[in-house]
């Protein structure tokens, strides 16, 4: 798909001479819906170019050549694709950029100085790599999974004896026995989950199977696996991959439903208290400026104009710029702006769904955890 080092050079990205076009497009197969797309797809064309008025000879002339491309190719995608497209072009400075996206994005067509990189980042936060292990006393699975995809990596089958009824001394010798060969399976699954961690990174770990069973595996887990461990549940060992899938997104979605409530409840108590809380676009893009977000909450069908500083590159929403006192250009989305701007800062970023939103609006629809008070 794409890493968080090609967004962040996607989203650096700026040519004060030069006008980019950013375009999103949901793939849908069937003969309607590729009907359908190409009505839209004829419209956002057609609306992009009612500003070429106000571009420069050079810019009418690469925009128009971009957006030849874009719709070219777009058409033939819509034929046979599937999830969604994204392309972000520039023929003036040999800019092409194409990705196919694992789920829809758009449709948008944006053509600006900047890239418009909110729907990629919204994807890579949604589309995070998980490792769910299924364990048994004999028998342990290890799945690579995200809401798009999952991949059944080991089928890990343990040399431990089944039961034994017999009575005494000798039943204890072999309970002993049994309990020493469980231990070793589940420490030889915890291994090659750590081995396979660093072939291949994933963000967070689940562990699935009986309470008991789990909370032995936890302890052999490596100290750099118990970090990324994000919960538990119980499955049947005989559970299917798309089942393991299913229910590791459903924990995945309740933990993240959980964690951004909390955070804005912490932010709320951080702008009572006058500390380390910004609420509201206006004093959210100041902590940005000053580089002070350590995180960005924003509601995710959240948009709103603004103004970007033609001097020091500020976003505000008010004109002359309040750092440099410089003239400002508009922006349709400053929103978007803020995103990407967090985003090269390192900031981590909540785009906020569901029941969150509301609470997250009575802050103005967007606010930020401070690293330092300013």
């Amino acid at each position: 798909m794409f890493d968080r080092e090609e967004l962040r050079e996607l989203a650096s990205y700026r040519d004060d001479k030069n006008l980019i076009c950013s375009f999103y497009y949901p793939l849908e197969k069937g003969e309607p819906a590729e009907e359908g797309s190409l009505i839209r797809l004829k419209n956002l064309i057609n609306e992009a170019q009612a500003a070429k008025e106000e571009w420069t000879g050079a810019q009418v002339k690469s925009v128009s050549e971009d957006l030849a491309r874009i719709e070219r190719l777009a058409t033939e995608e819509m034929v046979m694709g599937s999830g969604g497209l994204a392309i972000f072009a520039c023929s003036a400075v040999d800019l092409w950029k194409l990705y196919h996206l694992p789920d829809k994005a758009g449709p948008l067509l944006a053509v600006d100085h900047a890239t418009r990189m909110r729907p990629m980042i919204e994807l890579l936060n949604r589309y995070k790599r998980y490792c769910t292990v299924l364990v048994g006393k004999g028998r342990a699975r290890i799945f690579l999974l995200n809401p798009a995809d999952v991949e059944e990596r080991s089928d890990i089958f343990g040399a431990v004896p089944g039961r034994h009824d017999q009575g005494g001394w000798a039943q204890a010798r072999y309970q002993r026995h049994h309990n020493d060969r469980v231990m070793h399976h589940l420490k030889d699954t915890a291994d090659q989950t750590f081995a396979l961690q660093q072939q291949e990174e994933f963000r967070r770990l689940f562990v699935a199977g009986t309470d008991e069973l789990v909370s032995e595996f936890v302890e052999y887990l490596h100290p750099y696996l118990k970090e990324r461990l994000a919960g538990t549940f119980p499955m049947e060992m005989v559970s299917s991959p798309k089942e393991v899938q299913g229910q590791t997104l459903d924990v995945a979605r309740q933990l993240r439903e959980a964690y951004d409530r909390e955070s804005i409840e912490k932010l709320r108590g951080e702008v009572h208290t006058g500390n380390l809380g910004a609420a509201g676009l206006e004093d959210t893009l100041h902590a940005l400026q000053k580089r002070q977000v350590l995180m960005l909450l924003v509601s995710a069908d959240f948009r709103a104009p603004g103004q970007r500083c033609t001097g020091c590159g500020s976003l505000c929403v008010v004109e002359p710029c309040p750092f440099c006192a410089s003239t400002t250009e508009p922006s349709e989305d400053i929103v978007e702006d803020a995103v990407s701007q967090a985003f090269l800062q390192n900031c981590e970023i909540r785009f906020v769904q569901g029941d969150n939103k509301e609470k997250l609006a009575e802050l103005g629809s967007i606010g930020a955890l401070l690293r330092f008070a300013g």
